[in-house]
């Protein structure tokens, strides 16, 4: 029943992240990186849906296909960082991270098991990169409070997910064939609450950047 739960509520929550997205993207007000932020995070959410329902119609192991799916989400997920650090020179992150988790598709982990050491990777990358801005944030001279900037939520949001996230995706094969009843419990709550938690603070950061914009 607490499995079904947070499931639910999770796809719920999802589901009003991609009507959120849309609508900043209708308004005139949607500003860049902001603007592919949405339609990228839609995308992913719309992806992730689609996935849920074959898995209902079909459920088989399809760790190659999350193994390609969480390479590109982790891949725009530090373009987003990329972007809101105004880094330029961080783009070569992207080509470190892409040719270690296409080499560890096809040499090392391969495709049959979830490629632990390519989320472990991208998750600390994000994490780094998260920190960074969250501390630049917290060390701006401004009169807007840290709370009104959408930059604080969206790192707020990584760094909470991939806080929980990592540690656990680096264990995960472990944990599958360990403790399976410690594994469905972290997944459906712990990773599933931070889930949730990474989209509404994804919502507040598109409704933080419309309020400056209309300013």
């Amino acid at each position: 029943m607490t499995t079904f739960f947070f499931k639910w509520i999770t796809h719920a929550v999802q589901l009003m992240t991609i009507i959120s997205c849309i609508y900043y993207l209708s308004k005139k007000q949607a500003v860049q990186p902001y603007r592919l932020i949405a339609a990228g995070w839609m995308a992913i959410l719309m992806y992730d849906l689609t996935m849920v329902v074959i898995g209902l119609i079909n459920p088989v192991n399809n760790h190659w296909v999350y193994n390609i799916a969480f390479a590109f989400i982790q891949l725009f997920s530090i373009w987003i960082f990329i972007a809101v650090l105004s880094m330029r020179k961080l783009k070569y992150i992207l080509l470190l991270y892409a040719a270690f988790a296409m080499y560890n598709l096809l040499y090392l982990q391969g495709q049959v098991v979830l490629n632990t050491y390519t989320l472990a990777f991208g998750g600390i990358l994000i994490l780094a990169m998260a920190s960074v801005k969250l501390f630049r944030l917290s060390k701006e001279d401004t009169t807007r409070s840290l709370f009104a900037d959408p930059d604080f939520w969206l790192c707020a949001g990584f760094i909470f997910f991939w806080g929980t996230a990592t540690p656990f995706y680096a264990m995960y094969n472990y944990l599958w064939q360990a403790s399976k009843d410690f594994f469905m419990f972290y997944f459906y709550t712990v990773n599933f609450g931070a889930t949730v938690m990474l989209n509404l603070c994804i919502i507040k950061s598109l409704q933080c950047s419309l309020r400056i914009a209309k300013r």
